[in-house]
């Protein structure tokens, strides 16, 4: 029972501090600065990007319109917590 004490209030003190960020307006920062190249590794069922960038895999909203093969170079970029990958 303790366990589960303790994760809900971890899980609480990030609620916490998520709201603080959204009211402060302070932007959430990325793993990377600007925008970097990652290579494409495949859209997920619920239209979500995957994208290899450092030996990390991210989860993106896709900017692009046409199919591309895994493998193939995109444009990696954050705003405020959100990544997106374009080609």
């Amino acid at each position: 029972m303790a366990i589960i004490e303790e994760v809900q209030a971890i899980l609480a003190a990030d609620r916490i501090s998520l709201l603080e960020r959204r009211v402060d307006q302070e932007l959430i920062k990325g793993d990377f600065e600007g925008s970097v190249t990652g290579s494409w590794v495949k859209l997920r069922e619920d239209g979500a990007g995957i994208v290899r960038y450092n030996g990390k895999e991210y989860v993106t909203k896709p900017l692009g319109f046409v199919s591309i093969s895994k493998g193939a170079s995109v444009l990696l970029s954050h705003a405020n917590g959100v990544y997106f990958s374009s080609w």
